[in-house]
């Protein structure tokens, strides 16, 4: 009986052993299975990896697809003569195919002559691969190019004055959307030239002001509002044309600042723009000699490349100033300046003027391209940066509606006064009108009605620039330009109107007038082409005149006036 349970006990101790030895075998495979499977999905990633296509750059292949004559076409702007699109403008751009047009001020007629051009310009280029840069300088102040009947911007100058970045950036997005109702998409603007240097008056009130930091504050706020707009501001007139006395249309400006300075003056706004993403920069035609002493700036290497390009790192769109403007052609050959500006670093040459001058750019790049004189490697990177640019604002060649010109001047008046400061402003000017001439006197005038005669005028102020007697007014009125004041005397010598052209009236809108006096005694228009608005004061008239020569009204000056005292009391 032992030896049978002995047997038993046996043989279930073999069973469970190989049915353990089983089993770990099967747990053996099955690990293996999911190392196996493990490997051919790591294997099948890693060939799905390996087998994904390339990214494509667009800009680079459109850029393989283009011919060296369209990418020579492209690095250039041109101006171009009369207010539609004619034979020559055609040529310009079917033949030449160029990277885009500039307007100036002879392109202009009224707002919807320029609508109709600006779009006969796209509709014209439509059969191109690429649309147009259609450029302006619309800077404000005395640098406007758009119809009389739209209200213009402020120049630099006042908006410096200011000193708020807010009130830049809204002016810079007014322009942006004035330009962009006209069909434009460029703008050389804002200016980050320092007023350095006083007698600079090409520059002038172009400039925010003789400040670095307010110039480049403002200026980039600028820049940014231009830029928010959807319109492609471009910075200018680097390295700085502010502390020049010469004209560059005229001629070529020495600059005598070195590096050092430079860089702690004229190039601070440069540099504040390209840190905040300034997108295309104009090189100015100015000749400075401790940098460059043989090449403007516009065809410098050592500025543009070295300077602009690798220390400031700017990667954008770098163009000329106009070629066609004293400073260049008076000392160079347009085909050799051309040439020698690509090879400095220009991706664009501005021809402004000339269509046998945008011939003579276009074929010595040709040419000095295909002679080995330009690379055309240069080429290619000067067009990938502006086709890059082009798709960032997504140029393109649709046409615009027909402009609303009240509705834009609305939005461009609200804007231009939209500002605390500028109110502030306002409202002191109007307070000292207020105050002056309840006392019978103006603005920058201590004379009073009733108790100053002209000869007392002529004892402080000498004599006058011109004096003419006006029948209707029963007197001779006086002018003297320097002080900006006219003033009126009876038969008695006897003062009975002054009036003011201070600049600073300039600034006041007959809403603003209305808004601080009220509702005027009489608002009348006169067959001298003036609107004027009259209000008593005391025993005077204060007497607001607008002029009606345009569109828009714009205070010619002020007066204030007795009509008692045009009777001859004081005459004997």
């Amino acid at each position: 009986m032992k030896k049978l349970m002995m047997k038993m006990l046996f043989i279930l101790s073999t069973l469970t052993l190989i049915n353990g030895c089983s089993q770990n075998n099967t747990n053996n495979n099955s690990d293996k299975m999911d190392k196996q499977k493990e490997m051919n999905t790591s294997q099948t990633k890693d060939s799905q990896k390996t087998t994904l296509p390339p990214k494509i750059d667009p800009i680079q292949e459109q850029l393989k697809k283009m011919t060296l004559n369209e990418k020579i076409g492209q690095m250039i702007i041109a101006g171009f003569d009369g207010t539609t699109v004619n034979t020559n403008t055609q040529t310009l751009i079917n033949k030449y195919k160029l990277g885009g047009l500039i307007l100036y001020q002879t392109n202009v007629k009224d707002a919807p002559q320029l609508v109709n051009l600006t779009n006969n310009i796209k509709a014209t280029n439509s059969k191109n691969k690429i649309p147009l840069f259609i450029s302006v300088d619309q800077e404000g102040g005395r640098v406007n190019r758009m119809p009389s009947s739209i209200k213009n911007t402020p120049s630099a100058r006042i908006i410096g004055n200011t000193n708020d970045e807010k009130y830049a950036f809204n002016i810079g997005k007014v322009i942006a959307t004035e330009l962009q109702a006209f069909g434009f998409n460029t703008d050389f603007a804002p200016v980050l030239d320092i007023q350095s240097n006083p007698n600079n008056a090409v520059i002038g009130d172009r400039s925010f002001g003789s400040n670095s930091s307010l110039v480049s504050k403002l200026g980039v706020s600028m820049m940014k509002g231009i830029g928010s707009g959807k319109i492609i501001p471009v910075v200018k007139h680097f390295p700085g044309h502010g502390d020049t006395s010469v004209d560059s249309h005229l001629e070529l400006p020495l600059v005598k600042n070195d590096l050092t300075r430079l860089k702690k003056v004229e190039l601070v706004p440069f540099n504040n723009a390209f840190k905040n993403h300034a997108d295309m920069v104009m090189v100015a035609h100015i000749l400075v000699q401790k940098i460059d002493p043989n090449y403007p700036a516009s065809m410098s290497k050592t500025i543009i490349t070295n300077l602009l390009r690798n220390q400031y790192g700017f990667g954008g769109v770098v163009i000329s100033d106009d070629m066609t403007m004293g400073a260049i052609v008076k000392h160079y050959k347009l085909k050799d300046a051309a040439v020698r500006a690509v090879n400095a670093g220009s991706d664009i040459i501005l021809v402004g003027h000339g269509m046998e001058n945008v011939a003579t750019v276009y074929n010595s790049i040709y040419s000095a391209v295909t002679n080995h004189t330009i690379s055309e490697d240069t080429i290619n990177k000067s067009v990938y940066r502006i086709l890059t640019l082009k798709h960032k604002y997504h140029i393109n060649n649709n046409k615009v509606s027909p402009v609303n010109v009240n509705n834009l001047n609305y939005q461009l008046t609200t804007t231009i006064s939209n500002t605390t400061t500028t109110n502030i402003a306002k409202s002191k000017l109007l307070l000292n009108i207020a105050t002056k001439a309840k006392d019978g006197s103006i603005l920058n005038s201590d004379f009073h009605l009733k108790s100053t005669t002209i000869d007392e005028v002529r004892k402080i102020w000498g004599k006058e620039d011109k004096c003419e007697f006006v029948d209707t007014a029963k007197g001779t009125y006086c002018t003297y330009s320097k002080k900006n004041v006219v003033v009126a005397y009876n038969k008695g010598q006897q003062l009975f109107e002054i009036r003011s052209y201070n600049p600073s009236l300039k600034t006041l809108t007959k809403e603003d007038i209305k808004k601080y006096f009220g509702s005027p005694k009489s608002d009348v228009k006169t067959s001298n082409k003036e609107e004027i608005i009259s209000y008593t004061v005391g025993t005077h008239t204060l007497k607001f005149v607008f002029s009606t020569r345009t569109q828009i009204l714009s205070l010619d000056h002020y007066s204030i006036y007795n009509s008692v005292l045009t009777k001859n009391n004081m005459a004997s």
